[in-house]
């Protein structure tokens, strides 16, 4: 009978020290969470095993990360997938329905980035063609007119000036043969007499006004039909458009000018552009074709166009969020007491039976101590 109670005594000695000596061990993973010192001297084992190797702990987690779990490979190929295509699709047409059915105007669509489209916009309108203006004008302000003409333009406009002198006669033709060429000739003639006085009115007494208007018509028309006239024409339209031709852009707008052209200009392109209307019409009004092409094979485009761009941008992409960094930084802003709790509610089921191994290896070990106390 004393054997046995020397037994039992060792197996539950054995187990008590074996499972408190698991349940302490245990608890020094964590605990103490400070150093503590004795005389200067740091007590060993202070503090707990992660809370002293935290960091070490936060940056090898974030290398298996990175490494191993949210590899560049594995996001790609996640990219690839049709699940992921489905889901960008499914984002951008309701994005697009969104557009549609809420009536979204340009103003209410960029409002929530602090743009005021109308103010914004037109001030970026008027500066940008004033500078493309003074850019142009001072790229080009010493070349010829015809240099900045097109050639084809030009060449239509040389056939043109070349048939003005006909033209120009033909209509003067047409005119002085009209009743309203007569009357007007009449009446010039009318005035002209009135201004010279008696040395005219000696005229009157061979003809008549209305004879004499009828003559000069007719010496007009006549004049009109001439090619010695026509040659005079013709030669001082050329000379004028040679001259018009060969003149700089400078000789046609000086500088001093560019500042009221270019507020014209801007004036003109603005009011084309209305952007006050514009800007509160919904997109479904003002860009009606859109939303036909987007329903079409636009929102297929787009979403190829993200899942590629992020495709090709991954490595950029991962370089600057810095997996590795973010996974350590946070680890290491969690309170201890957190990652405590965290661990135990991972690994509870475990944990509990390292401690329940503790007793019984403790008390397997306290056996056979007290068969060896029985017989020896």
């Amino acid at each position: 009978m004393q054997a046995i109670l020397v037994v039992l005594f060792m197996i539950v000695i054995g187990a008590v020290i074996g499972g408190v000596t698991n349940m302490i061990a245990v608890k020094m993973l964590f605990h103490p969470f400070k150093s503590y010192y004795i005389f200067g001297k740091r007590v060993p084992f202070t503090p707990g095993l992660i809370p002293k190797r935290r960091g070490e702990i936060a940056e090898k987690i974030g290398q298996v990360v990175e490494d191993h779990l949210l590899t560049e490979s594995l996001m790609r190929e996640k990219l690839e997938t049709p699940d992921m295509r489905a889901t960008v699709h499914r984002a951008v047409s309701q994005q697009v329905a969104a557009l549609e059915e809420n009536h979204m105007t340009m103003q209410s669509l960029v409002e929530r980035f602090d743009i005021d489209v109308v103010k914004d916009g037109e001030s970026f309108v008027e500066r940008y063609t004033k500078q493309k203006l003074n850019e142009k004008y001072q790229l080009h302000q010493t070349d010829k007119i015809a240099e900045l003409i097109p050639a084809k333009v030009m060449a239509e406009i040389d056939h043109k000036v070349s048939t003005l002198d006909t033209l120009l006669l033909e209509r003067a033709r047409i005119y002085l043969e009209s009743d309203k060429g007569y009357d007007d000739i009449l009446e010039m003639l009318e005035t002209f007499f009135v201004e010279k006085g008696k040395i005219v009115s000696m005229l009157q007494m061979f003809m008549t006004k209305e004879a004499i208007a009828e003559r000069i018509q007719r010496e007009l028309i006549r004049l009109t039909t001439h090619s010695k006239a026509r040659g005079i024409l013709s030669a001082q339209i050329h000379a004028e458009y040679e001259k018009l031709k060969h003149a700089t852009l400078q000789d046609w707008i000086k500088p001093e000018q560019m500042a009221d052209i270019e507020a014209q200009v801007s004036a003109l392109v603005l009011k084309q552009i209305d952007l006050k209307q514009r800007a509160h019409m919904p997109l479904k009004s003002l860009v009606p074709h859109l939303f036909e092409m987007l329903h079409d094979r636009g929102i297929d485009r787009i979403t190829d166009l993200i899942l590629d761009t992020l495709a090709q941008r991954l490595s950029t992409i991962l370089k600057q969020v810095n997996i590795r960094g973010l996974i350590e930084e946070q680890i290491n802003r969690f309170d201890l007491d957190y990652i405590e709790r965290l661990i135990f509610e991972i690994a509870n089921k475990e944990l509990k039976l390292i401690m329940l191994l503790g007793f019984i290896l403790g008390g397997i070990i306290g056996f056979f101590q007290g068969l060896i106390a029985i017989f020896v």
